[in-house]
């Protein structure tokens, strides 16, 4: 039997000839998941063996992995926030700049803050579930056109205990929602080009749910008709979170400038614009 040490090795060769993303960590992570420890806790013991038993399921996952499908599915959950999701392949995984909008709502708003909160295209409910976990007076509602993903956004609700604090409601953007009562809106929606499709990781593009993705030519289509369904219906001070690519900056400030008293652009960890700040 190959000790943890030579299995991650073997693997991790495997992967990085298959062009594989992150090939030692992928290898690292997965053998972990399988034989039930941490990652630093399978590391610091690499010279025990690994089981048959416990090979056959790596090796099971591996293969999956070796075609492409992203670690998040192959173990079906995903961190966001300090927060253990649940993730498929219905839903977008979740990702770390997406917890910039988390950030700015703690630099703004009061713990205690009683408010009504809208998270549009919720998919797995991570900024739902993490906005009621983080604001206990906060109500929400979370929206989504699939069925699918609203399933998994309400067992993340309920595994983390704030079912009860949130609507689920299938619905496309805020179409027959009163607008007029949300103070703050999160939208977290598909802004990625058409035209970006051809040179986007594989990962990506053969696992992840191109509903979630994909807007139109310039990636924008969906925050034009959310701009068209919001003016003149939310009311003075809500305040508009949107995420998009660093390349949209402009754009969307100029579709939202003409009806809002304030738009804001504030950079992810990596230096990128990633969230535009809109209040009404």
């Amino acid at each position: 039997m190959n000790s943890r040490r030579e299995t991650v090795a073997l693997w991790e060769a495997r992967f990085d000839a298959a062009g594989i993303d992150s090939p030692r960590l992928s290898a690292q992570v997965l053998l972990a998941h399988v034989l039930n420890l941490s990652r630093l806790d399978m590391l610091l013991d690499s010279r025990s063996e690994v089981s048959a038993e416990a090979l056959a399921a790596f090796e099971s996952l591996a293969v999956r992995r070796l075609r492409g499908v992203p670690v998040a599915y192959l173990l079906g959950h995903k961190e966001f926030y300090g927060l253990d999701f649940e993730v498929n392949p219905s839903v977008l995984i979740p990702r770390p700049e997406t917890e910039l909008m988390v950030d700015h709502l703690l630099g703004k708003v009061a713990r205690d803050a009683d408010l009504r909160v809208l998270d549009i295209g919720t998919g797995s409910g991570a900024l739902a579930v993490t906005c009621a976990a983080m604001f206990p007076c906060f109500h929400v509602t979370a929206v989504d056109i699939s069925p699918n993903a609203l399933a998994t956004a309400r067992r993340n609700a309920r595994k983390h205990g704030v079912e009860r604090r949130i609507a689920f409601v299938r619905g496309d953007l805020v179409l027959g929602i009163d607008v007029g009562g949300i103070d703050i809106i999160l939208a977290n929606l598909p802004y990625v080009p058409e035209d970006t499709r051809e040179s986007m990781s594989s990962e990506v593009l053969g696992h992840e749910p191109w509903l979630a993705l994909f807007a139109g030519r310039d990636g924008l289509d969906l925050y034009r008709r959310l701009a068209a369904d919001l003016r003149g219906r939310v009311s003075a001070g809500t305040m508009l979170l949107c995420e998009i690519d660093h390349s949209q900056r402009d754009a969307m400030i100029e579709l939202f400038a003409a009806m809002a008293r304030h738009v804001s652009v504030h950079a992810d960890h990596a230096g990128f614009d990633r969230l535009v700040v809109v209040v009404f």
